[in-house]
């Protein structure tokens, strides 16, 4: 694992390259291999004598050509964008390094508006923790806290975590002055004989603790990243989609998946041309394929054969694409399946409920979604099928959201939701979710559960502190599922309005294979993120599908009263 610390002036002219000197040679002195990286330049990175310096004194001058994320005219352009280079760049780069400084305003950089909040959110970006710059020249302790105060005040607006600041041309008698009752971080003071004894200490512990952060940006890229460490087939049955089709060229050019597009070559491949997205690289699948058309027939018509479906009937069956995508799913021509960009919900589900069917030990499919706030993930859970989950069920449903959560970076502290925290209502809907809670306990001793709980008590600490001070999940919960579906479908839309938060979903759980539904109103980057997770979904699938063995079928093959599909938006 790679450490990071972000090191930024507060300001113009405030002695950066000595402290940005020390700041390294402190974090060399904690570490074997540490790297610099230049988040963003003003101009030419050859020109940037400053930043080429610090290589030198790292021993890394070689690295000048991919040490850095950019050029302030690409934050100029796009930010989502530059952001997005940035975090790439630094993380191939940052490969093999213990720990990276990373600079961001250094002197000599142009210092307009909004600068330092740029680099609140590049650290934010990179979840590193900041070291500050500020100039005690000519300041008394009283100015000098003030303009920490407010740099450390805006850096944190951005979600940022100022974890020290460097005081660079303090005078002896300054650390003698500074009050006792400062709020923000541990202050390194450097004077003419460099940093105090502190110094490395403070900035081992900074890079070593990082920040917590986890924004939407740099959840997506890891997600991006973690499905092409392994790339899986992923069946795309709806090519006649202008949005699946651009989607499938961005994985194509990023390398996320391998994408299987249904129909024929000559067509799809024109019609990508027409509207700028190169799919050359897929595999095509006819949906006249006799050799495929028998042989899917042929298995689905012995799954189903308890039903009454005859040969006959089989093949004209697996002829429709969605049942024709789930059947290669099935038969190991694929790895994962997305749709529903065009088809609805009971459309996508219906296949796989009937063959593909659940996951060992498990009695029914749930949903869940990723909501990505701007500073944490959060996982909700069922809000997109199961309209009154049983508590046996709800555990099921607990149990599964908190494998996807680990699935997706997040340690799972889950929240069994209820109007009432603990005893303090009753009802049988609170007896139900305590019935849930102590099931899901039994099932899941690995994993932090409270239950039941009230939202506020699970998320504010101070709430907490009062309703279940003993509890190790209250005021810290990051997942959570809902009693019912209306409560679950109405609690992660209001979060996704109400807070801004991008939601990834709905994520299918307790299919034996991946296959994920998208809302008919889906935009192409959503597609391009359920097809990354239905790829690290497949990558898990393969792994916990050698240890435990074939899968096991459900108590009803079809699609009858046990599950429902909420409508979505679109």
């Amino acid at each position: 694992m790679t450490h990071t610390v972000y090191f930024t002036a507060a300001e113009g002219a405030s002695g950066t390259q000595a402290a940005a000197s020390a700041a390294l040679a402190a974090l060399q002195q904690s570490f074997a291999k540490v790297g610099v990286f230049r988040a963003f330049s003003d101009g030419p990175i050859e020109s940037d004598t400053a930043f080429g310096q610090l290589l030198a004194q790292a021993g890394t001058s070689a690295d000048l050509a991919s040490a850095y994320g950019g050029t302030r005219a690409d934050y100029v352009r796009s930010e989502t964008s530059a952001m997005a280079k940035m975090l790439t760049r630094y993380r191939d780069y940052s490969i093999g390094f213990d720990a990276v400084l990373v600079l961001g305003l250094l002197d000599g950089d142009i210092v307009s508006p909004g600068q330092l909040s740029l680099n609140g959110r590049a650290a934010a970006n990179l979840s590193a923790p900041i070291i500050l710059a500020v100039s005690g020249k000519n300041r008394s302790a009283e100015e000098v806290m003030t303009v920490a105060h407010m740099a450390s005040h805006e850096l944190c607006r951005e979600h940022a975590l100022v974890r020290a600041t460097i005081m660079t041309n303090a005078a002896p008698s300054l650390a003698e002055s500074l009050p006792a009752d400062r709020t923000h971080s541990s202050i390194i003071l450097l004077g003419e004989d460099g940093p105090n004894a502190e110094a490395s200490e403070i900035l081992r512990a900074a890079a070593e603790n990082g920040s917590g952060v986890v924004t939407p940006i740099a959840f997506t890229q890891d997600l991006m990243s973690k499905a092409s460490s392994r790339r899986k087939r992923i069946v795309l049955p709806e090519a006649d989609d202008d949005r699946v089709l651009k989607a499938a060229a961005r994985v194509l050019e990023l390398s996320v998946a391998d994408v299987i597009l249904l129909g024929e070559r000559e067509q799809i491949t024109a019609r990508g041309r027409e509207i700028g997205a190169d799919v050359s690289g897929a595999t095509f699948v006819s949906l006249d394929d006799e050799e495929k058309l028998e042989a899917y027939a042929a298995e689905f018509a012995r799954l189903r054969e308890k039903k009454g479906v005859s040969l006959g009937q089989a093949r004209e069956q697996v002829k429709d694409e969605s049942y024709f995508a789930v059947m290669m799913l099935h038969m190991g021509d694929a790895d994962g399946m997305v749709s529903g960009a065009v088809h609805t919900t009971a459309d996508t589900l219906r296949p796989a409920f009937q063959i593909i069917r659940t996951k060992p030990g498990t009695s029914i499919v749930s949903s869940c979604f990723l909501l990505l706030l701007e500073d944490r993930i959060w996982v909700a859970g069922d809000c997109a099928v199961n309209p009154n989950p049983t508590p046996e069920q709800l555990a099921d449903i607990l149990s599964a959201t908190a494998d996807t959560a680990t699935q997706f970076g997040v340690d799972p502290k889950v929240a069994l939701l209820s109007y009432s925290t603990g005893t303090s209502g009753k009802g049988p809907d609170v007896e139900a979710v305590v019935e849930a809670t102590r099931l899901a306990k039994e099932k899941r001793p690995d994993v932090a559960i409270e239950g039941p709980i009230q939202f506020d008590a699970a998320v504010d600490g101070a709430v907490a502190a009062t309703k279940a001070p003993d509890s190790p999940v209250a005021g810290k919960a990051n997942t959570f599922v809902f009693p019912s579906l209306e409560a679950g479908n109405i609690g992660y839309k209001l979060v996704q309005r109400a807070a801004g938060a991008v939601a990834v979903g709905p994520i299918l759980q307790g299919i034996n294979k991946p296959v994920n539904d998208l809302s008919r109103g889906a935009t192409v980057e959503d597609i391009v993120n359920t097809i990354a997770i239905t790829a690290v979904q497949a990558q898990n699938a393969r792994a916990a599908q050698a240890a435990t063995g074939p899968a096991q079928g459900p108590r009803d093959e079809g699609v009858g009263p046990r599950v429902r599909v909420a409508p979505r938006d679109g």
